[in-house]
């Protein structure tokens, strides 16, 4: 009897628990296919065609999803702010003309890796988004003597998380804009794979082969400034290593007096990795990088911004070879205590019903 009481009470402990864990409106988790061309053309405007795709987990499309769609469409101000960042550190002092607000185009295509790989598949429809960017008001477009100008385009989305890139990035020169030379950075990433005087276009299978960023130098007709370059100001305000998660926390503090969009870069003995962030005057934003070096190995942090470096910062890491260990202590405990705990609970439980109903004594 006792016994089935206390089987009683764990199955409806483990009911209640299962009732609590369900969600009451679970949100469809899904990716983006990413395709952006960039047309740049006479005056340095550069028209911006970026095209999304969304797929679930399994690389099944997504495009027929309403929902979905409509929550992409309805992001249209965010997706700018980040096709932006892609030519300047301040979009506040950026021109722009949105050329096609958002919308669904199922005659559009997007090519990405779905999550197979290797292989890059095309998928059906799309939600467009076209923009023209005026590069003479971005920190993008540098003089280099008459009509010469380099173009530094950022991948926004490989500097900030290491988990997305573009996967298709095609370049093209339209007019009296002639392509001189090109580079990318990091100089591993993937080359081009088209690569003319009118075009160059990048396949990105993962972040690894996507580059970081695109420099050309273009001989651009008709191009006039109207103000002067703006300068950034930014320092490294604090850079932690956590020994349990092999992680290093960079806080950057804007000591300027404009916002900007700022790079911080990590170089260890073999990797070299970059995020963004976009900070207010005064204020401070952390970035988070995975860290590969061992202990006693050399860590240096550096920020860019405008164009040019801001700051360096250098540590040593350090890790603390006990945490592992404390970490497996305290589970431990912790997993004794609950079991304890669950054991006291059930015995009280049974002593009170036992009181309420004792069991009947046999009869000779």
């Amino acid at each position: 009897m006792r016994l089935s009481r206390i089987a009683l009470t764990i199955l409806v402990v483990i009911v209640l628990t299962k009732l609590v864990a369900i969600p009451a409106k679970p949100q469809l988790n899904y990716l983006i296919g990413l395709n952006m061309e960039v047309e740049i053309m006479d005056n340095g405007v550069a028209r911006v065609t970026l095209k999304q795709h969304p797929f679930d987990a399994a690389g099944r499309s997504l495009i027929s999803n309403k929902e979905v769609v409509e929550r992409i469409i309805s992001d249209q101000d965010s997706t700018l702010s980040l096709i932006l960042l892609f030519f300047t550190t301040n979009p506040s002092k950026t021109l722009y003309l949105i050329h096609s607000p958002s919308k669904l185009d199922l005659d559009e295509q997007v090519f990405c890796n779905t999550g197979i790989p290797g292989v890059m598949e095309t998928l059906n429809g799309a939600v467009t988004l076209v923009v023209d960017i005026f590069l003479n008001t971005t920190s993008s477009l540098i003089p280099l003597g008459g009509d010469i100008y380099q173009v530094v385009v950022t991948d926004y989305f490989t500097l900030t998380d290491p988990r997305s890139w573009i996967d298709v990035m095609d370049f093209r020169f339209k007019g009296g804009v002639k392509l001189l030379n090109f580079t990318v950075d990091p100089t591993w990433a993937k080359p081009p794979s088209i690569a003319n005087t009118t075009r160059l276009q990048w396949l990105n299978m993962n972040e690894a082969d996507a580059p970081d960023n695109y420099v050309f130098t273009l001989k651009i007709p008709g191009v006039v400034f109207s103000s002067t370059p703006i300068r950034l100001k930014a320092e490294v305000s604090a850079a932690r290593f956590s020994s349990a998660t092999s992680s290093l926390q960079v806080s950057v503090r804007n000591i300027g007096d404009r916002e900007g969009v700022f790079t911080v870069v990590l170089t260890e003995k073999v990797f070299e990795q970059a995020r963004k962030v976009s900070v207010k005057p005064g204020e401070e934003a952390s970035v988070l990088f995975p860290v590969h070096a061992g202990n006693g190995e050399d860590l240096v942090v550096k920020i860019f911004g405008g164009g040019e470096q801001l700051d360096e910062h250098r540590l040593t890491v350090s890790v603390d070879e006990t945490v592992n260990n404390r970490l497996l202590m305290l589970s431990a405990v912790g997993l004794i205590l609950m079991v304890i705990g669950s054991l006291l609970i059930l015995f009280y439980i049974d002593e009170k019903l036992m009181k309420h109903h004792p069991p009947s004594e046999e009869k000779a």
